[in-house]
């Protein structure tokens, strides 16, 4: 509570303090109360884990830039309850920038509401420029999250209550040289990660990154790149070390006409106290590419990787394509694909291989004056001979967008996906569907009204059903004044597991000032 009465402090002081030096900025100041009534099991639907009841104010898209170039900016939402979200920034194109964020999250794990964990996030960063070529920055961020959690695999039996307390603090600190497109970067992150029910757990993290970009003296076409990364973590009690170094690099030439080819390789070596070997993986990439500006692209690559830990090797082989075609003014079409096949060399590995497939397609309408309508479809399959499985998802895709200059704006779409899982033992099978809308109309006698909807069900092996009603209406006073309403309905159901329900009815009612000076 005291680290929010300070961000409230600070911005009010900045605020105040900058009304009489710039022109055309703004932002608004919401004033409200939220009503929740709700009834069943809370924890089976996520979207509504973070509504709180109660008093709330907020300043939110407020921008404000200062005759010396300076620019202020701050969203900061739900100041006064627990599912507060805020963001300021304050900096100078060239110069120098700060940012800070504040936010909060609930997950509820029973019934009542009473086994939950709550995250507390704040964070922020620095940059400036010492000189036109050399960047300096920095920042931290402090984690924690606290609570219960009603754990369904704890050996003490289903339902068994565990508590958790942890924390996670990290420092960063780093500098970037860039000079007539030469650039060298080096930065140094370490971590502190403190468990409060298990000190065993707790430990220290760093990582040391260093990053190259030059393009080749005389032959610019073609641009090198690299970098090396020194990873560590070390438990405080048992000083057990796990540690990472990586070497990448890479080069890109831009070919004759519209043609680049791109290759990159990345070096790993990862090791631990308790073992004397440790595991090497090597990655070789290359792409080539072909642009027709405004009318069509196309990439092809290839990926070989080792997997090394001097007894078992496992190697992998991938491919992939993407293109995009723009027939068109008001049309594009676009592809992807790719394929993934392991295989084991020389030992064994506990998972076995695995083979990878996906694929993509879309295609698009859109006019600027009228709206759009775009279609998708996506296929994803996985299979392990060794582990006897395999996995194949489909998904159909449909949105659209109509712009009514006299009347308002619609959006929605439809989703229809299927999946099936198989094992040695059994198989488990899914269809989803989801519809969703939303309605909003122009402004008339001061007047705004809008309407949404998201509906879900999901089917086969599992039998769930959830939806979402959003109504909200707006009354414009005053010149720069509003008086919001929006009323949020949700309901979901599990027909196969009775305590499995819930239903809310939420009311915002906000008293907004439209702030412009």
């Amino acid at each position: 509570m005291k680290n929010h009465k300070m961000i409230v402090v600070f911005i009010s002081l900045l605020c105040l303090s900058g009304m009489a030096a710039a022109v055309n900025n703004g932002g608004e100041v919401r004033l409200g109360y939220t009503f929740v009534d709700e009834e069943g099991n809370q924890s089976v639907n996520q979207p509504t884990f973070n509504y709180y009841p109660g008093f709330l104010l907020s300043l939110e898209k407020f921008h404000y830039n200062f005759a010396n170039g300076m620019r202020l900016r701050a969203d900061l939402k739900n100041l006064t309850l627990n599912n507060r979200n805020l963001s300021l920034g304050l900096g100078k194109a060239g110069l120098f920038g700060i940012d800070i964020s504040n936010n909060q999250y609930r997950r509820v794990y029973d019934f009542d509401g009473n086994s939950f964990t709550r995250r507390r996030q704040t964070g922020g960063s620095l940059w400036f420029f010492p000189h036109r070529y050399l960047k300096l920055f920095g920042g931290g961020s402090f984690s924690n999250l606290a609570g219960s959690i009603t754990d369904l695999f704890n050996p003490d039996g289903p339902g068994a209550v565990k508590n958790m307390d942890y924390g996670l603090n990290t420092y960063h600190a780093g500098m970037r040289f860039n000079f007539r497109g030469r650039m060298l970067q080096a930065e140094y992150r370490t971590a502190d990660y403190t468990d409060n029910k298990n000190a065993g757990r707790d430990q220290k993290r760093y990582n040391i990154k260093l990053d190259a970009l030059l393009p080749v003296p005389k032959y610019e076409w073609i641009v090198l790149t690299g970098g090396f990364r020194h990873f560590e973590t070390k438990y405080s009690k048992t000083e057990f070390k796990i540690s990472s170094n990586r070497l990448w690099g890479g080069s890109t030439a831009a070919l004759s006409g519209n043609f680049s080819a791109n290759y990159n390789f990345i070096f790993d070596r990862t090791s631990s106290d308790s073992d004397i070997i440790a595991t090497d993986n090597l990655a070789n990439t290359i792409y080539l590419s072909a642009i027709s500006p405004g009318h069509a692209g196309l990439t092809v690559g290839y990926q070989n990787d080792i997997n090394d830990d001097f007894a078992n090797e496992v190697r992998a082989n991938s491919f992939y394509g993407s293109g995009w075609f723009t027939p068109g003014r008001n049309y594009e079409f676009r592809g992807e694909f790719g394929t993934r096949a392991e295989k084991i060399e020389d030992g064994w590995r506990l998972v076995g291989s695995e083979d990878r497939n996906r694929f993509k397609l879309s295609g698009k309408y859109f006019d600027a004056a009228y709206g759009s309508l775009a279609l998708k479809y996506e296929n994803k399959q996985r299979d392990n001979d060794q582990l006897g499985t395999s996995a194949d998802f489909n998904r159909f895709a449909a949105d659209a967008t109509l712009k009514l200059t006299k009347y308002g704006e619609f959006s929605g779409g439809y989703s229809y996906s299927t999946g099936d899982y198989k094992d040695i033992e059994q198989e488990f099978e899914f269809n989803d569907h989801v519809l969703y809308g939303d309605i909003t109309s122009r402004e008339y006698h001061r007047l705004r009204a809008g309407f949404g909807a998201t509906y879900y069900r999901s089917k086969r092996d599992i039998d769930v059903e959830s939806f979402m009603l959003h109504f909200m209406a707006s009354l414009r006073f005053a010149e720069n004044h509003r008086l919001e309403v929006a009323y949020n309905v949700h309901n979901f159901d599990d027909f196969l597991v009775t305590d499995r329900y819930y239903t809310a009815n939420i009311v915002e009612i906000n008293l907004i000032k439209e702030l412009s000076f």
